[in-house]
């Protein structure tokens, strides 16, 4: 955020919280870039992106490092057989102790290959004076073993290759890209509403400026009808007339007022503040976007428009990006159908010693009486007979991915209906300003005319008043068809993905984006 945001917002929060009643006066590019920052909706939409990491990191966690340990202790008591030719050495009970300790660690490569390293140690004694050997070596003689094991496994059948190793992993990591893209689209959809909303708070303020400016004619209306009465050149009934209708204006300027405010407290909806916030808003500094200066150009390739939409739309960019991933989430339903095949290679190296002390222990590896050497290879296969799940599962991803290619032909679609209703609008809203324009300027010469007549007797108060009130209403038509001009700019941008400019996963808002039509190479 720029240090012209955070004065900003500075102001609109500290302000609040003195209790001060000064308003702020806004523009429409200070009030977007705060609506970013503060927009619950956008914070939103920033935990679904977290929540996607973790979803990444998940699929990332079946290739990390696993530590696995072992720790047992045991002691036994046996009551022997009467007949048992142990009992002649024992005068109780056979006690044994055990001690086992083991340690390992577990690797699964994205090539699918699983690599598995372990240590395993083993203590066993009793009561019983002679050894295995049938040595008289005295009670708790010590037996100590130890072997380390590696062994490498690759699938041959479920499971095999990097694409299925990495599939979840990956789908995980487009599911993000998509999040990413999804978040830039609706995020634009929030920057759309609050453009809306500070053209309707535009459109609010200058509306009851125009009553105010109709009530203030209507008062010097009643000023010349009243030096005409008195100079015997009107009845007096026209004074009664004026009134009743100056009190009509009086109304329209109340509930103009009312408009205005619910206008001001809309917007403040729209980036996101409180009611106290809202209320902080001030007068409005923008004005209307003019034809001139928007770009407009009645000769445009509608064509470029549809490819413009169809390349800029992050929401056409997510849904390719989702398809990836349903796309391999099929690769691996569709590989799960297979049996698993899996082929184990090892290589294992120990020793046995007794006695009793740390170093007999730590002499198993080293002694070359009781070493052992080992090497092998394994086929292991499990298979489900019905194999039930893996078709279900296959079925499942076979109709999400069918599904998702149906939803974005309807939302290339879609898109283009909608670009082409944007353009039309944009075309009809020129148009309907322009004649707005030209009955405004119409209605405001025939209105001082008639005012020079009324002066000089040469027509009805009737007549003055209606043309007041046309002229109050082409007012309104032309402020009104403004603000259609304003919100067709804004919603084709919209539709061509061209409202919020993201670059570099760097979000930048300027004038242009509401003030201009989005151009096409």
């Amino acid at each position: 955020m720029n240090y012209r945001v955070i004065f900003f917002s500075f102001l609109l929060v500290g302000m609040y919280k003195v209790h001060s009643q000064t308003a702020i006066s806004v523009d429409i590019v200070k009030l977007s870039e705060i609506m970013l920052e503060e927009n619950p909706i956008i914070k939103r939409n920033i935990l679904n992106i977290n929540s996607a990491e973790g979803g990444l990191q998940i699929q990332s966690s079946a290739f990390d490092y696993q530590l696995i340990s072992r720790v047992s202790l045991s002691r036994d008591a046996i009551n022997l057989f009467e007949v048992d030719p142990r009992n002649d050495f024992l005068n109780d009970k056979l006690k044994s102790r055990s001690t086992g300790a083991s340690v390992g660690f577990q690797k699964t490569f994205r090539s699918s290959l699983t690599a598995n390293l372990s240590v395993d140690y083993s203590m066993a004694n009793d009561n019983f004076p002679f050894n295995r050997f049938n040595q008289d070596v005295g009670a708790y003689f010590e037996d100590h073993s130890m072997s380390t094991t590696f062994s490498l496994t690759q699938p041959l059948l479920r499971g095999r290759g990097r694409r299925i190793a990495t599939a979840l992993e990956e789908a995980s990591a487009l599911n993000l890209e998509s999040t990413n893209e999804n978040i830039v689209f609706a995020n634009s959809f929030e920057l759309l509403q609050t453009g809306g909303a500070y053209w309707q708070y535009v459109a609010a303020a200058k509306s009851l400026k125009i009553f105010k400016e109709n009530e203030a004619r209507v008062r010097r209306v009643l000023e010349i009808t009243e030096e005409l009465v008195k100079a015997d050149k009107r009845p007096a009934g026209d004074v009664f007339q004026v009134k009743a209708d100056l009190a009509n204006q009086e109304r329209q300027t109340k509930v103009a007022e009312q408009s205005l405010y619910s206008a001001k407290l809309n917007l403040g909806r729209a980036v996101g503040l409180s009611e106290e916030e809202s209320k902080q808003l001030g007068n409005p500094l923008d004005e209307f976007p003019s034809i001139l200066e928007s770009g407009y150009n009645k000769d445009f390739d509608k064509k470029k428009y549809l490819e413009l939409a169809q390349n800029n739309r992050k929401d056409i960019l997510a849904s390719k990006k989702l398809q990836e991933s349903i796309e391999l989430q099929f690769s691996l339903a569709e590989n799960n159908k297979k049996a698993q095949l899996d082929l184990t290679g090892f290589v294992n190296y120990g020793g046995m010693n007794m006695g009793n002390g740390l170093d007999r222990a730590l002499a198993t590896f080293s002694r070359n009486e009781g070493r052992n050497i080992g090497y092998g290879l394994s086929l292991n296969l499990t298979f489900p007979i019905n194999n039930n799940r893996a078709k279900g599962s296959y079925i499942q991803s076979e109709v999400a991915l069918q599904d998702q290619q149906i939803a974005i032909e309807n939302l290339q679609r879609n898109i283009d209906l909608n670009v082409s209703i944007a353009l039309n609008n944009l075309d009809n809203t020129v148009e309907a300003l322009k004649k707005a324009k030209e009955s405004l300027d119409f209605y405001q010469e025939v209105y001082n005319n008639e005012q020079v007549k009324f002066k000089n007797g040469l027509t009805i108060l009737l007549n003055l008043i209606q043309f007041q009130e046309r002229l109050t209403f082409a007012e309104l038509d032309y402020l009104q068809a403004h603000q259609q001009f304003a919100s067709a700019i804004i919603n084709l941008r919209y539709e061509t993905g061209t409202l919020l400019v993201d670059k570099n996963g760097i979000t930048g808002i300027n004038k242009e984006l509401f003030y201009t039509i989005p151009t096409y190479n």
